[in-house]
């Protein structure tokens, strides 16, 4: 039985088939295990939903379903981020092995990693017939290697540059097609450039690639399109899948000959899934709960809620650095309706009050969107558009719950949407970075509170 990762060797039509067709479903599998094990809790006509879903994302990547479903650790989105890179490794191998006894380009093997468009490739490549091969690898003598090596870095500092202001500028896209397809291409085409005159072997293949990619981050903060901090977050995903690409470009020069100009292939794909994704745009939403035990009385703590001023709260490092944070919070007017005016580090949002129960309940809703954070940049402007938009809160409450003793229990409650793919790799850091604002906006409630009035309604000592 042939080893689905590896690029050695060829493969007939029917077990190119086979293989394919368990490998692609079997994160079905995965996913419907999954979802299966957590709806035992739930009633009997959600308990399979995943079946019959009308969600069409399900069928086509099933594995992403995980993010959407309430009480998702993060340990499992990590492990279903993993299962899914596994499963586009193998994909892609297949692909490349299948190209290779059929004799056409190996370059449709990058198109089997990239979401929708895999499905017909996989189709295709099952219906091409066997034959000979008539090309071979490089000749392996040495000449024009560094010049060779040298191209395939300078091109993958320009596919980095030219990703990036396609897919944001562009199509305003932020999904597998920048984090995934894009990092995978620009792995396949250093390496396949790199190597075309003579084999540099893996390990001088993968410095090249970390070379490009290394530069070509510092290439995206010279001509703003990028900030230091988001770099710093893409790039282990980005890594390890420009090195995984480039297994397949050091692959597609040890067993043929063709033209470089059929690395464009690669190129035509980038467009075709930015454009997908700009037709289909994603979006995730979460929720978010935080408890913090205050000892003082739910007046107290309504005082404080109601005009919370942070200016003079601890700012931890994640948020100096430029990721938004709360700095004031202050009603105008009261009751249902009533407008709420939060200041943060990044602009001024205005919300609308839904809830309003004093010394009990207070919720609201987003009017307009804050920056998610400030991009950190020699800069002061960076054409970045994921800093708007792509992440956003829509819903915030805050539920007093008065304890025995006199204290008081609060509720921390927030909707969130994401618009970031791949949602496994992103959801949670955007969890992390809500959570850590939460709990410095409800210890600083606390500090107040218990400062302004201790329990039962008396002053603090």
């Amino acid at each position: 039985m042939p080893f689905p990762f590896s690029f050695s060797g060829r493969m007939r039509p029917f077990p190119y088939a086979l293989w394919s067709a368990g490998v692609f479903f079997s994160q079905h599998l995965m996913a419907a295990l999954v979802l299966g094990m957590q709806g035992r809790s739930l009633a009997a006509p959600a308990r399979h939903w995943w079946f019959y879903t009308q969600d069409w994302w399900f069928y086509v990547m099933p594995l992403p379903s995980l993010a959407r479903q309430a009480g998702a650790s993060e340990t499992m989105l990590m492990a279903a981020l993993a299962c899914m890179v596994i499963a586009g490794w193998a994909l892609t191998a297949l692909a490349f092995r299948r190209a290779a006894d059929a004799d056409i380009s190996a370059w449709i093997a990058a198109w089997a990693l990239a979401p929708i468009v895999q499905i017909p490739v996989m189709l295709a490549l099952c219906l091409f017939p066997s034959r000979p091969a008539t090309a071979s690898g490089p000749s392996d003598v040495g000449a024009g290697g560094w010049a060779a090596a040298a191209q395939g870095v300078l091109a993958g500092i320009g596919l980095t540059l030219f990703t990036v202001a396609a897919g944001a500028l562009v199509f305003g896209s932020y999904g597998y097609g920048m984090f995934v397809v894009s990092p995978f291409i620009i792995g396949v085409t250093t390496a396949y450039l790199a190597n075309r005159r003579t084999d540099l072997g893996a390990s001088r293949t993968t410095q090249l690639i970390l070379i490009s990619m290394m530069l070509g981050g510092v290439a995206l903060i010279v001509f703003a399109l990028e900030g230091i901090i988001c770099l710093i977050l893409a790039s282990p995903l980005a890594i390890g899948l420009a090195l995984l690409g480039g297994l397949l470009g050091r692959a597609i020069t040890l067993t043929s000959r063709r033209s470089p100009r059929q690395a464009m292939s690669g190129l035509a794909l980038l467009p075709l899934v930015f454009a997908v994704e700009s037709a289909l745009p994603p979006a995730t939403q979460f929720e978010t709960q935080s408890t913090i035990a205050i000892n003082a009385a739910p007046e107290a703590v309504w005082a404080t809620l109601v005009h919370t001023d942070l200016s003079d709260a601890p700012v931890p490092l994640l948020f100096r650095l430029g990721v938004a944070y709360p700095v004031r919070g202050e009603m105008l007017g009261e009751g249902v309706g009533a407008i709420r005016r939060g200041v943060f580090s990044t602009g001024t949002a205005h919300e609308r009050v839904t809830e309003w129960v004093p010394n009990r309940k207070l919720a609201f809703v987003m009017m307009n969107q804050v920056p998610a954070m400030r991009e950190l940049s020699p800069y002061a402007h960076v054409h970045a558009p994921h800093v708007s938009g792509y992440f956003s809160t829509t819903y915030t409450s805050f539920e007093l719950l008065p304890r025995a003793d006199g204290g008081t229990d609060v509720i921390e409650r927030t909707t969130h949407e994401l618009r970031l793919e791949p949602v496994l790799y992103w959801l949670p850091l955007a969890r992390w970075v809500v959570h850590e604002n939460n709990a410095r906006v409800l210890a600083h409630i606390k500090r107040q509170a218990e400062t302004r009035l201790g329990p039962g309604g008396g002053r603090a000592q």
